[in-house]
């Protein structure tokens, strides 16, 4: 059954993302242009902070960003290309992460705090997706629902977000690669 879909707002991350239920570090998708990029949430738990001090690590922040940014991007073109669903997808493929550019941290999340992901596309050719951006953490109050629901690609390229949003995270060049299933073995 092929994919029907024109936006990852509103789709589940466990039906987007293969990621298990400990690994799956996305709680879902505010903003989506296939073209442009994305903007997603994800508030870390217990597990995600165990045995690091309360604290959500530079290299989970890196995972997160690369799950929503990412691979829900490239599998969502990959897969509209091809005319098949996410779950048919993965029967065939995966995204494997090829490369970072740079990282900077300039703040830590804890547990319980709410962070989004702003991912701007940088290019997608031959299954191979190219993104920079950042996470900012929610300092105050905000339906992110309601904030984002006006968004726009301007907004995204030029992280046009208001004072109750702080910088945690920046990251150049994350690429991602989607490759067949057969050559993980």
């Amino acid at each position: 059954m092929g994919i029907s879909i024109e936006t990852l707002v509103g789709k589940d991350p466990r039906e987007v993302l293969p990621h298990g239920p400990t690994k799956l570090l996305v709680d879902q998708f505010l903003w989506h242009h296939p073209e442009v990029g994305v903007v997603a949430a994800y508030t870390p738990k217990l597990r995600d902070v165990e045995d690091h001090f309360g604290v959500f690590r530079g290299v989970d922040q890196v995972e997160s960003f690369g799950q929503a940014a990412v691979v829900a991007p490239t599998v969502f073109l990959d897969a509209a290309k091809t005319g098949v669903g996410f779950a048919e997808y993965y029967q065939t493929r995966n995204v494997v992460f090829a490369g970072v550019g740079q990282v900077y941290c300039h703040h830590f999340i804890r547990q319980g705090e709410t962070f989004v992901c702003l991912g701007n596309i940088g290019q997608y050719k031959f299954r191979q997706m190219t993104v920079s951006g950042r996470i900012y953490k929610i300092a105050g109050g905000v339906d992110l629902q309601k904030y984002f629901a006006g968004f726009t690609a301007e907004r995204l390229r030029n992280y046009d977000l208001d004072e109750r949003f702080v910088k945690v995270f920046e990251i150049r060049d994350i690429i991602g690669k989607g490759i067949k299933t057969d050559k993980f073995i």
